[in-house]
């Protein structure tokens, strides 16, 4: 009896190991994912938003992919000719396994990709982009006068445009008033909200962020901003005076009573 309780153990625990071995990343599924919004389904990217990475040679530099990938990357750079000045986020939620299958496939399969290959992954931005956008539909999501089909947040809970924010108050995340000129125009902020590349955005919205029409919309209003003059922080002008005026009235509340020991000194 016991050695058939081993023979049976044994079989078991043969049986589980190939299986948990076999759930390996596919760096195709990673990319589609996370990358194919902003770069292209095959790695074409969009013209003055988000470099190619088809026949890029940085790509080849598997250091370099995996320190863009893992810090994100800012600042001016320029492929094939082409100035990109945008941003790229870390994406800090992708495991070590899953950048290691992303940078086999961007450096193997992806160059092999005919340009113009899509997917559904990466077709969000471009079929957001056939939808006529409306700028004040696009300034009521941004506000939360008209709730996002997904359910999401109002962008303003987070952010700030155009003087829109929260009593100029500070945010949990950047102004976006230049939104569309940091990515390149609407293509580039389409894209950006197809694949929300914020880790703090991610968990918010889950998978599905918004529809086509809210994109074109939001991308109609960011399109309009004009940079703002600096505006007066009221949040910290509202504190400031309630903290003059609390202690005030403290100090001018003690000024105006007598302890008890200097009334009984007093014969009161």
């Amino acid at each position: 009896m016991i050695r058939y309780l081993v023979v049976v153990t044994l079989f078991m625990t043969m049986a589980v190991m190939p299986a948990a071995s076999a759930a390996e990343p596919d760096g195709a599924t990673v990319y589609q994912t996370n990358c194919a919004a902003c770069h292209g389904p095959a790695g074409e990217g969009i013209a003055g938003s988000f470099p190619p990475l088809v026949d890029n040679p940085a790509v080849q530099d598997a250091e370099f992919v995996r320190t863009v990938v893992t810090g994100g990357l800012s600042g001016p750079i320029e492929v094939f000719g082409v100035q990109y000045d945008g941003v790229m986020p870390p994406f800090a939620s992708l495991s070590d396994a899953e950048i290691t299958a992303l940078i086999g496939y961007v450096q193997g399969d992806l160059q092999g990709s005919p340009v113009g290959t899509t997917t559904t992954a990466g077709a969000i931005a471009t079929t957001a982009a056939a939808v006529t956008g409306s700028a004040e539909r696009g300034e009521a999501i941004f506000i939360g006068a008209q709730r996002l089909d997904g359910g999401g947040p109002a962008c303003i809970a987070c952010h700030g445009a155009g003087g829109r924010d929260n009593l100029g108050g500070s945010t949990l995340g950047p102004d976006l008033t230049d939104l569309s000129a940091r990515f390149g125009g609407t293509a580039g902020v389409l894209a950006v909200l197809a694949n929300p590349p914020s880790p703090t955005m991610l968990p918010v919205f889950g998978a599905s962020t918004f529809t086509d029409s809210e994109r074109a919309d939001l991308a109609a209003y960011f399109a309009t901003m004009q940079s703002s003059s600096g505006g007066v922080d009221l949040l910290l002008v509202f504190g400031l005076i309630g903290a003059v005026v609390l202690f005030g009235g403290m100090l001018a509340f003690r000024r105006s009573r007598t302890s008890y020991v200097e009334r009984l000194r007093s014969g009161r």
